[in-house]
């Protein structure tokens, strides 16, 4: 994992738990279990879990839910959720290595957590351990930012104000060419509190890119949207769903 992701995944600087994401994911889980035909009993792999708001949503539906993220402290966090349900586990993992072999109907990765390691070979390792650790037939839902959006309607300074008080600046460079990236530097202003500077780095996926990844990888693309649920209707978004399947044979 490269060394920005330490700096950006912890709190307070960036929580996949934050409640704008809670006040989603709802809308999301419904969403994953319909695209993926999920029911009770579906054994489920969230890849890059976080604090587990989708997992545990979607093992209270009866999946057989395994959360694997590289973050301790969303993983404490994520199992103080969970700690009621016996079909919700997590595990502290890279997604390079995954350690499952034909052990699930379904995978899914969300919220552009994908794409962040220095070589894009490492990237095609990640979404092999994704086809190694599905059945055959099994599907896999990604989700991400579209690169060919961000290039024509990206903002490159925007303002917010995060649910916690805080003022996030983010100052985002988007660089083409053979392997393109968007560079997204954070700066965060907390009242009363010295400031906090991050970054976030991803690599650039559009449809073609990311479905050529996905065939490299063993997967078939099957069908893609530009958001979840209801929102997969818009012409577009910025957001790339894309929905792929192991073959059978």
């Amino acid at each position: 994992m490269s060394d920005w992701t330490k700096k950006f995944f912890r709190a307070p600087v960036f929580t996949p738990g934050a409640p704008e994401a809670l006040a989603a994911a709802p809308r999301e889980a419904a969403a994953v279990w319909r695209s993926l035909k999920l029911k009770p009993g579906s054994r489920l792999l969230d890849l890059a879990c976080g604090t587990g708001r989708h997992a545990v949503l979607l093992a209270k539906r009866g999946a057989f839910v395994v959360g694997v993220d590289k973050t301790e402290a969303y993983l404490r966090e994520a199992r103080v959720k969970a700690r009621r349900l016996s079909n919700c586990l997590f595990a502290r993992g890279d997604m390079r290595r995954l350690p499952f072999n034909g052990e699930f109907d379904a995978a899914i990765n969300l919220w552009t957590s994908f794409g962040y390691f220095a070589k894009a070979s490492d990237d095609i390792k990640a979404l092999r351990g994704v086809a190694r650790a599905l059945k055959p037939g099994g599907l896999f839902l990604i989700d991400l930012l579209d690169f060919a959006w961000v290039k024509k309607h990206g903002q490159r300074h925007r303002w917010d104000r995060r649910a916690d008080g805080a003022y996030l600046l983010q100052d985002a460079v988007w660089m083409e060419g053979r392997d393109p990236k968007i560079v997204n530097a954070w700066i965060i202003l907390r009242p009363g509190k010295p400031e906090l500077r991050s970054r976030f780095v991803v690599r650039g996926y559009d449809k073609a890119r990311l479905y050529a990844a996905l065939r490299r990888a063993g997967l078939k693309p099957v069908q893609s949207w530009h958001g979840l649920g209801a929102l997969g209707r818009l012409k577009s978004s910025g957001r790339l769903v894309v929905l792929a399947k192991k073959p059978s044979r």
